[in-house]
């Protein structure tokens, strides 16, 4: 069994009605970013049928770093999804206005242009859905296996494996128990090696935890978690 490979910039589809040639919407990031301030897991997309390969022109929006943009692996990003990055942030003084950006006698005060407060990275996890529309702002963390809604304003960290929507974006439900969420974190099964998820991609998109941690355990993927609870 094969899987995709995630060094292709549009994934390799079969079928009478796929393929770029009938305008395949999709394509992964990694090997279309380029930016040092991105990092991206290995397939994970974004999806658009206008112009999926902007993504980092169009949706990567005041990214001159230092900090970072990292995207987990299996993610999906789908059409006008938006990241605001730290150098959108302006001084916040008695005025918010940015002088020294336009020139002549304002650039003398460069020196408090230049201290505004840089963002810390803002980080997808893995197995992240981020729906149509959502705007991503600096600096926050969206973890593992959460979902945001369409058109969501994301400006405080999202806990793994839940919804969120809303402007600003609130969790709405819980995707899984707790203890679940812990498991599915434990399992972790986005670190696999490809060609296990490959074998297990219907438990993997399935909805049973116990045949999905009996997998992990199988492969001796749990063992040192495992070993860790035992020695607390």
């Amino acid at each position: 069994m094969a899987a995709p490979d995630p060094t292709r910039l549009y994934p390799q589809v079969y079928g009478p009605n796929h393929g770029r040639a009938q305008g395949w919407p999709a394509v992964f990031l990694k090997p279309l970013v380029q930016s040092p301030f991105i990092e991206v897991g290995d397939y994970s997309y974004y999806a658009d049928p206008d112009d999926p390969t902007g993504f980092e022109r169009n949706n990567i929006l005041f990214h001159y770093g230092p900090d970072k943009l990292v995207i987990g692996r299996y993610c999906a990003l789908a059409r006008e999804v938006r990241f605001l990055m730290g150098a959108a942030g302006h001084r916040m003084g008695l005025s918010t206005f940015p002088f020294p950006m336009f020139g002549a006698d304002w650039m003398a005060a460069m020196d408090l242009f230049a201290q505004r407060t840089d963002r810390p990275d803002t980080v997808l996890g893995n197995d992240v859905w981020l729906g149509y529309g959502v705007t991503v702002l600096a600096g926050v963390r969206v973890g593992d296996g959460a979902i945001v809604a369409a058109r969501s304003v994301v400006s405080a960290d999202v806990p793994p494996y839940t919804v969120a929507a809303g402007n600003p974006a609130r969790v709405v439900r819980h995707r899984f128990s707790a203890a679940d969420t812990q498991r599915l974190l434990d399992i972790a099964w986005w670190n696999w090696p490809v060609e296990l998820v490959t074998r297990q991609v219907r438990t993997i998109m399935g909805d049973d935890v116990d045949a999905l941690e009996t997998v992990a355990r199988a492969h001796g993927l749990l063992a040192t978690r495992d070993s860790e609870r035992r020695a607390g």
